[in-house]
């Protein structure tokens, strides 16, 4: 059975030093290794217990896959991302282009269509309104340095509309404060390849439960250096380990849930990028702006799907009719 290696290839004997491989190892963001070794390590165990070879994989192994996949019911964009994972690591061991995956991909799109029309397609993640912001905030315990963290936690995902992997990557000497708010330097990001960093200035906010740049200054000067957002330990001790991408999505829903939001259920952290933004919209701040702000791509489509979201209750038309 094939494994996958630090550099999402298979363990060949490909002449590199263990300290060159380590190095390639970083080429990639964490998040997407550990999904793609992931999505590597079920394909390689679905090929054994069907008797048939990962490496180099058929063209009809890949399509009989994604239909085991559809069968189990995984979400199009889960099996997209399999896919994905099994062409690269072919790609690093030689095998360029392999496996074709036309029919695959034409299954993804066919098995898509059939859950649209059952009403059953991918959804959105609902945006956290201003409003939402404050209630979540109000159901954590503020005495407690976990309720304090989450509390900081929530609103700088709103205000700085961070994704989730740079949220909890943040760390105290990226944090600066001034006079004039709050600026996080964001060291790289999923469209930030070389790691040029971007800075996201945070303006102070009027009202003290989600005021981003006093919660921010307070929290550091109560951590001290490291990770800006970290575990905290049952008995309510800081440790000085980041936080885990998955703890934030679980805050995110729990507070919905606990603040009595309705479709708690679909919210995750991605709510707290795409709150800011629509928020931000609604508002009137030009598209492009507030864009940059949350280090989306020039060229990405989702801004302007938001700010449709946006128009659609700003200049709805049954507005003030009755």
């Amino acid at each position: 059975m094939s494994t996958v290696n630090k550099d999402y290839g298979v363990d060949l004997d490909d002449g590199l030093d263990s300290l060159t491989r380590e190095r390639l190892a970083r080429v990639e963001a964490e998040n997407t290794r550990i999904a793609y070794e992931y999505a590597w390590n079920g394909f390689t165990l679905w090929c054994q217990e069907s008797g048939l070879s990962p490496l180099p994989a058929a063209e009809t192994t890949l399509v009989r896959y994604v239909s085991h996949m559809q069968t189990i019911g995984r979400a199009p964009a889960t099996i997209g991302q399999h896919i994905g994972a099994i062409r690269s690591v072919h790609d690093k061991a030689g095998y360029p282009g392999e496996p074709n995956p036309t029919r695959a991909t034409g299954l993804v799109r066919a098995y898509r269509r059939e859950l649209a029309k059952a009403g059953e397609g991918q959804r959105q993640a609902i945006p956290v309104t201003a409003k939402a912001l404050r209630r979540m905030v109000s159901t954590l315990d503020l005495s407690t340095m976990a309720g304090r963290r989450d509390q900081l936690a929530l609103v700088l995902g709103f205000t700085g509309m961070l994704r989730r992997s740079e949220l909890v990557g943040l760390h105290v000497h990226d944090v600066t404060v001034t006079d004039e708010g709050v600026t996080l330097l964001v060291r790289t990001s999923k469209t930030d390849k070389d790691s040029t960093g971007r800075a996201v200035p945070i303006p102070p906010q009027k009202h003290a439960d989600v005021e981003p740049v006093t919660l921010t200054q307070r929290w550091m000067e109560l951590v001290g250096p490291g990770p800006l957002l970290r575990r905290i330990t049952r008995a309510d001790e800081v440790t000085d380990r980041p936080w885990r991408p998955a703890a934030l999505r679980d805050l995110v829903q729990r507070a919905a849930h606990d603040a009595g939001l309705p479709s708690w259920e679909r919210y995750s952290a991605h709510s707290l990028r795409a709150g800011g933004l629509t928020a931000s919209l609604r508002r009137g701040t030009p598209l492009g702006v507030a864009a940059r702000h949350g280090g989306w791509n020039p060229e990405s489509p989702v801004p302007s799907r938001y700010a449709r979201v946006a128009d659609r209750w700003k200049d709805n038309a049954m507005r003030g009719v009755l």
